[in-house]
C-alpha cells in the first residue's frame, strides 16, 4: 500500500476539474490487454482489490488511482539482426544495393512480423489526486513513467492543468548547505548522498551508509562538489531521498508510523487498506509541505 516515491505535480486550476466525476471518467478508459499488433496499451484499474468496481478510491478528500500498462518487449538488436539477414539475402539474389529508405522499410516490416510473437510486460503506476492540497503524487522513480500517467489522466479527463513545482531555494544549493551545516527543522541527515562537481561530465561521488558529517565527505564539499541527492528523515516518521529535481524517492515509513496501524484488524483487508491509506495521505501531505517549506516555499 505504501508509496515508495512521491513525484509531485501541482494542480494549477482546480476550477477546471470536476472530481465528482473522476471515478466515472476513469471507468470509461479501463485497461485492456495488449493486442497482437499493439506495442503498448494503457488503462485504468481499481487500486484496491477489495473494491474492484471503484477506480478512484476515496480517502480524506483525495483519490487513489492506478494506471496499468502492458508493453511488448521487442529488442532492437533482434529486429536489426533479422533485418540485416533479409537485406543481405535480397542484395545477393537481386545483385543490387539496398538504399537507406528501403532498408528502413524492411526493418519496419520485420518489427511488425515479430510483434505478435513478442513477450509482454505489465506494470501498475499509482497516484494520489489530492485537491485538498492541490497536489498529484505519482509513485514512480522514473519521471518519464510519471509523465505517462499524468498525460493519460489528462487525456481521460479532457483537461488537467499541472506543472512541476519550483521552490524559492534551489534544491542543490539547499542540500549542499544542509550537508555542510545541519538539516532544517524536524529533518535529520541519514547516511547516503550523491555529490557532483558542476558542469557536464563533472566528477561524482556516491556515499552509502556513510557518516555524512565526516571530514572525508566535507572535503568533497570544500572541493566544490554539490549535493544532488540527500537521504533524510523527517520527524522520526519518514525516511526518504531528496533529489536535485525535487523528487522524493526511496520513501520509507518508519516504525513509529507502522505501529499506528497495528490496531487495524489484520484479517480485514478493507480495514487494513483504509487504515494504511489514511495514514499515508495524512503523513504524505505533512511531508510534502515540510519539504517545500524547508526549500523556502513554492514559487508562484
Amino acid at each position: 500500500m505504501w508509496f515508495k516515491n512521491l513525484l509531485l505535480y501541482r494542480l494549477t486550476d482546480l476550477s477546471k476539474l470536476d472530481f465528482a466525476k473522476l471515478d466515472s471518467e476513469l471507468q470509461k478508459r479501463p485497461f485492456a490487454p495488449v493486442g497482437q499488433l499493439d506495442r503498448l496499451t494503457a488503462g485504468w484499474i481499481a487500486p484496491a482489490r477489495h473494491a474492484p468496481d471503484i477506480f478512484a478510491y476515496p480517502n480524506n478528500g483525495s483519490w487513489l488511482i492506478s494506471l496499468k500498462t502492458e508493453e511488448k518487449l521487442l529488442p532492437s538488436s533482434v529486429v536489426k539482426e533479422m533485418a540485416e539477414e533479409r537485406i543481405a539475402d535480397i542484395e545477393s539474389k537481386e545483385l543490387r544495393k539496398i538504399g537507406k529508405k528501403e532498408a528502413k522499410e524492411i526493418r519496419e516490416r520485420v518489427a511488425e512480423e515479430l510483434l505478435p510473437r513478442a513477450f509482454s510486460r505489465s506494470r501498475v503506476l499509482r497516484a494520489l489526486v489530492d485537491p485538498e492540497t492541490g497536489w498529484i503524487w505519482v509513485d514512480s522513480a522514473s519521471a518519464a513513467k510519471a509523465e505517462l500517467l499524468i498525460q493519460f489522466l489528462r487525456e481521460t479527463l479532457g483537461s488537467l492543468p499541472t506543472k512541476l513545482p519550483q521552490t524559492q531555494l534551489d534544491p542543490v544549493t539547499a542540500m549542499s548547505t544542509w550537508l555542510e551545516h545541519n538539516a532544517p527543522g524536524n529533518f535529520t541527515l541519514d547516511a547516503d548522498c550523491v555529490l557532483k562537481a558542476p558542469g557536464e561530465g563533472g566528477a561524482q561521488v556516491t556515499c552509502r551508509r556513510h557518516d555524512l558529517g565526516s571530514e572525508e565527505v566535507q572535503m568533497h564539499l570544500k572541493s566544490g562538489k554539490l549535493v544532488t541527492q540527500l537521504a533524510l528523515s523527517w520527524d522520526d516518521r519518514i525516511a526518504f531521498v531528496l533529489t536535485e529535481k525535487l523528487e522524493i524517492k526511496r520513501l520509507q515509513f518508519l516504525d513509529l508510523l507502522q505501529d499506528q496501524i497495528k490496531d487495524a484488524n489484520a484479517d480485514d483487508a478493507a480495514a487494513l487498506f483504509d487504515a494504511s491509506l489514511t495514514l499515508m495521505v495524512m503523513e504524505g501531505r505533512n511531508l510534502a509541505s515540510a519539504v517545500i517549506e524547508a526549500l523556502g516555499g513554492e514559487l508562484p
